[in-house]
């Protein structure tokens, strides 16, 4: 009977530590509003603008900054999730595609994919990747929540 005890024991020990392994990656939420700043990418230097609604996100134009990803290149909106110290962008469409033309933008210029989360407060969020044409840096403030 104690060596069932035991057997018992072990298994619930052994599920349990595989578990906590499961439940060991830590999960953000970005708050819910108006996020605006900078997206620098193969020496371009442009604004950046994108709304959070809970776990959903959707890229805005500027109305008016000169130098801004549209109307030359594509808007998305998709999903997110923050894991440990990455930040995903999935489920990705085209919200407004360039100069009208859903065929004609350059992806590499797309907000989807994994990115290294490097800062990440209540009010702040910078994430950067490598890509094909070097370091994609997105390094935005919330304003209006």
């Amino acid at each position: 009977m104690k060596q069932l005890n035991f057997v018992f024991a072990l298994i619930l020990l052994i599920g349990n530590l595989s578990c906590d392994k499961e439940k060991n990656d830590i999960v953000f939420k970005l708050k819910n509003g108006s996020y605006m700043g900078s997206f620098s990418y193969d020496n371009n230097h442009l604004w950046e603008s994108f709304i959070i609604q809970n776990d959903s996100f959707v890229e805005l134009a500027s109305g008016g900054v000169l130098f801004q990803k549209f109307p030359e290149l594509c808007l998305t909106k998709g999903t997110y999730e923050i894991i440990n110290d990455s930040i995903y962008f999935i489920n990705v469409q085209v919200a407004q595609p360039p100069n009208g033309n859903i065929e004609d933008y350059d992806k590499e210029y797309l907000l989807m994919g994994s990115y290294y989360l490097e800062e990440y407060s209540d009010s702040t969020v910078v994430f950067s990747r490598i890509a094909k044409k070097g370091m994609q840096e997105y390094d935005l403030k919330l304003y209006y929540e």
